[in-house]
């Protein structure tokens, strides 16, 4: 009891949208991300256009992998950059690439991929935040979902694109994207975006129209065997910065794993599982929730099973349309979405820093699948709690061969946790009455005439 309520604070949300860093002071942080006092961006030899972008955006000191990653970006190495989830990598690249830019030359200078439009769509923000002094920048997002006549009015100028794979080898294809003055190129979420059966082919393709001098990026929080060979084929001589490379696990998340019966008709279980969710959901205050689920069926499922009970929810899947995915995205980032449902979709580089807790309703597939999840809170060094429902039998062996695999400590969870009345309100009653959808679950809620609470 009392170790879930020292990791799960009563909501305090903001009514407006937070800054693009985490404000380091305004919550406790674990020291994997914490440097020792005296150290700021400015012993990095950054240009003034970026330092300002930096306070401006937000970030006051470097975490570890940012003092340490920069610097060696900056001198024109090729790196490979594994640190933990939510630990500064975004600004590691988006840093180095910014202090890069001729602004004079309208081409396009810096190319990113991302596995994702919601990546992209993120990467865009952190660059334009950063890059907010620098006056001329030109910052551009190209993913699928949108049209290509916008896309070629956008690279009329841009300094840096950023875009998933698919899109980027179009614009390519069709001569909209200029490749002859790229300097930079980034892989974010390199694992991603290079494992089997992804966007290796489309990879490969766009590596190979770049300029043969340039400069290469390839981050990632976990680091599996077969990337370092994919790797080998782009880079020149890379230089690996890696923070503690046995110790995946974010210092201030605490994990733990629910065992519910197995049965032979999956829809059993969900409801199951659904049933303890209702029930943690009711027990454990937090500010906001990430669930995972292996389909987009379930996902969409649950969604509506929150809603209906109360509890604000949205959900995003690659099945909905592009304008739906950055809706959801958008409500869970200004706060309009207590919990967000999701698909694998969300489970790497998303940055929502009010999410502290997570749950998978299904074990993932793969230990790295696992890690990115569990990473969407405790982000930046805050507290967080993860919690995975998994079925005796199977589920079971399979959530402790990751365990094992990632040397995690993870730990069945109490029986009893802490109820929501047993925490102080952090914000006044005010507060939760002008902002009804950060009101803990099941307080106060009545039945519409469409069954739904209001």
């Amino acid at each position: 009891r009392e170790l879930l309520l020292a990791t799960v604070k009563r909501p305090s949300p903001s009514p407006s949208p937070s800054p693009t860093a985490h404000d380091v002071d305004a919550r406790k942080r674990t020291d994997d991300v914490l440097l020792p006092e005296g150290l700021d961006f400015g012993s990095l030899l950054l240009s003034p256009a970026v330092l300002d972008g930096l306070s401006s955006a937000g970030f006051r000191k470097p975490s570890p992998i940012q003092l340490k990653a920069i610097p060696l970006g900056r001198c024109g190495l090729d790196l490979i950059v594994q640190a933990k989830s939510g630990t500064g990598k975004t600004c590691v690249f988006c840093t180095v690439a910014l202090d890069s830019l001729v602004l004079e030359n309208p081409s396009t200078q810096v190319l990113v991929l991302a596995p994702t439009r919601e990546i992209a769509v993120q990467i865009h923000g952190v660059v334009m935040a950063i890059g907010c002094t620098m006056e001329g920048l030109e910052c551009h997002v190209f993913i699928g979902g949108r049209p290509v006549s916008q896309d070629k009015a956008h690279l009329k100028r841009c300094h840096v694109a950023v875009g998933s794979p698919g899109r980027i080898k179009q614009l390519v294809e069709l001569g909209l994207l200029s490749t002859s003055s790229i300097r930079l190129f980034v892989l974010d979420e390199a694992d991603k975006l290079l494992e089997e059966g992804s966007f290796q082919e489309q990879i490969n393709w766009i590596f190979s129209s770049l300029p043969l001098n340039k400069q290469m990026l390839a981050l990632s929080a976990t680091y599996p065997e077969s990337l370092a060979q994919h790797l080998a084929r782009y880079m020149r001589e890379p230089t690996f910065v890696r923070l503690n490379p046995s110790d995946l696990g974010l210092k201030g998340l605490k994990q733990y794993y629910k065992l519910v019966p197995s049965h032979p008709f999956p829809h059993k279980i969900f409801q199951e599982k659904v049933q303890h969710l209702l029930e943690l959901f009711s027990k454990i205050p937090f500010n906001q929730a990430l669930v995972f689920s292996n389909l987009h069926t379930r996902a969409q499922h649950l969604a509506d099973i929150l809603s209906s009970k109360g509890l604000p929810a949205a959900c995003i899947s690659g099945g909905l349309s592009q304008d739906q995915r950055l809706e959801a995205m958008s409500k869970l980032k200004q706060y309009q979405c207590r919990v967000l449902i999701s698909t694998d979709l969300t489970s790497r580089g998303i940055d929502a820093e009010k999410v502290n807790l997570v749950v998978n309703l299904d074990v993932p597939q793969d230990w790295e699948t696992y890690m990115h999840r569990i990473g969407r809170a405790g982000r930046f060094g805050t507290q967080g709690l993860a919690v995975t429902y998994c079925c005796h039998g199977e589920e079971e062996n399979k959530m402790m061969a990751i365990a094992q695999k990632c040397g995690l400590t993870l730990s069945p969870l109490p029986r009893e946790s802490v109820h929501p009345t047993a925490l102080p309100l952090e914000k006044p009653a005010s507060f939760f009455q002008r902002h009804p959808v950060f009101c803990p679950l099941f307080s106060h809620h009545r039945a519409g005439s469409d069954g739904r609470a209001v």
